[in-house]
């Protein structure tokens, strides 16, 4: 593994399916500001309400377990060092059927120790059906 990996851990019938993750930096470094472009296609409207866990692990340890609110995030109303954009949506009205760009933009502490990462999130609808899911692992041991 070359710094980074993702698996698309989703099903084909997701309302929202992955196409691509891109990083940047590339890989990504302790201390920096890392940047996860998704890009995705919307198969149905994603409303208001649809939501997504985050799990880090260290190993078999659970680092941080938590939910977020995807239009809160979007809205910029999230208190965390996670900041969340979409290109078809401002967090205000829904997520259109069609291509769709999520970023994610982080900062990353200086003092991650030099280990592998794994990091699970499942996103949901309003209905708590499936929507998407990743698995993106980190290598910060070079």
């Amino acid at each position: 593994m070359a710094g980074w990996s993702y698996t698309d851990a989703g099903l084909p019938s997701d309302p929202l399916q992955i196409e691509s993750l891109l990083v940047s930096p590339d890989p990504p470094k302790p201390g920096s500001t890392v940047t996860l472009r998704i890009n995705a296609v919307a198969v149905e409207a994603i409303e208001d309400g649809a939501y997504f866990d985050l799990v880090i692990k260290l190993g078999l340890v659970k680092l941080l377990q938590r939910r977020y609110d995807l239009f809160e995030e979007l809205r910029g109303g999230g208190v965390d060092a996670l900041k969340l954009s979409c290109d078809t949506s401002d967090g205000k009205g829904p997520i259109p059927k069609g291509r769709t760009v999520l970023t994610a933009v982080i900062d990353l502490p200086r003092e991650i120790p030099r280990a592998k990462f794994m990091l699970n999130v499942r996103a949901f609808t309003v209905n708590d059906d499936d929507l998407a899911a990743l698995d993106i692992k980190v290598d910060f041991q070079s």
